[in-house]
């Protein structure tokens, strides 16, 4: 486990935890950092690598540690694993929380990846980590899981979620801050009117469309999954590539798996067969 710090173009540092699978080959992050610096090749790796992204107002575990799981899973079955946290969350730098700004956190991510010699890589992400997915499309990204992704509109009563003081500073100033509830030492997350526009106001014809890669986006797993998420995505399907897959998750007292447990196995079973 290699705690890392990537920059992005607009000068923020996001903070990471890369982690390799049992039997990689050792990897020395700084030195290859420098190579690259100077214009050298780097090797190209062994094992592929899933970069994971967390949903809205969340940090690289997840809600109660959920990728923190998904990622230990990952690496049982071989891939490297690096959870980030977006921008003005978890121990990244501060910034006002955009989905833009998740856009070019991603990009940056998936970048810095790439440049450590990962040449087979895919992104597992939940909620707007997933929108901020379908948005960025890194070039160095072959498929993505998405798991409740905001790709249409959604009915938020957002004064259910704001004190009418925050809403008040939303409307006088454009800037709000919410308490952080995550285990980091984060107090704050800042938020801004585009900000709930960001997960009010997607679109299928927006997020979905001319996607270059297949993914799978699943529905009906994450206990903080937005209500209209599913709709969103049933209207986009159609437009995404050949060979992507929607499916939704249900369970019951009686059911064999969790939710959890059928994420991790359907996401398992998608990167082997696309990443390898």
């Amino acid at each position: 486990m290699t705690e890392v710090r990537i920059d992005t173009a607009r000068g923020i540092r996001l903070a990471g935890t890369l982690t390799l699978p049992e039997g990689a080959a050792p990897l020395d992050v700084e030195t290859l950092q420098e190579r690259v610096s100077h214009g050298a090749t780097v090797p190209v790796r062994g094992e592929a690598a899933i970069l994971l992204a967390h949903s809205f107002l969340t940090d690289r575990h997840g809600v109660a540690g959920r990728l923190d799981r998904l990622a230990e899973h990952y690496r049982g079955e071989g891939f490297a694993t690096l959870q980030f946290d977006f921008s003005g969350l978890g121990c990244s730098d501060d910034d006002v929380i955009t989905l833009a700004g998740e856009v070019e956190d991603l990009q940056a991510a998936a970048s810095w990846l790439a440049g450590l010699g990962y040449a087979r890589l895919g992104v597992h992400a939940n909620g707007l980590g997933a929108t901020a997915t379908l948005l960025a499309r890194p070039e160095s990204v072959r498929t993505a899981v998405l798991v409740g992704a905001i790709v249409g509109p959604q009915s938020i009563l957002w004064e259910h979620v704001f004190s009418p003081d925050q809403l008040d500073q939303l409307d006088r100033h454009g800037l709000t801050r919410l308490v952080d509830d995550n285990p980091n030492p984060r107090r704050w997350n800042v938020l801004s009117k585009q900000t709930l526009a960001d997960v009010s106001l997607q679109s299928p014809e927006t997020t979905m469309a001319d996607l270059s890669w297949p993914v799978l986006m699943v529905h009906g797993a994450l206990t903080d999954e937005f209500p209209d998420s599913e709709a969103g995505a049933t209207e986009g399907f159609p437009m995404l590539p050949d060979g992507s897959r929607l499916v939704q998750i249900r369970t019951s007292a009686d059911a064999d798996e969790s939710a959890e447990e059928q994420v991790a196995r359907l996401g398992t079973e998608w990167f082997t067969r696309r990443l390898r």
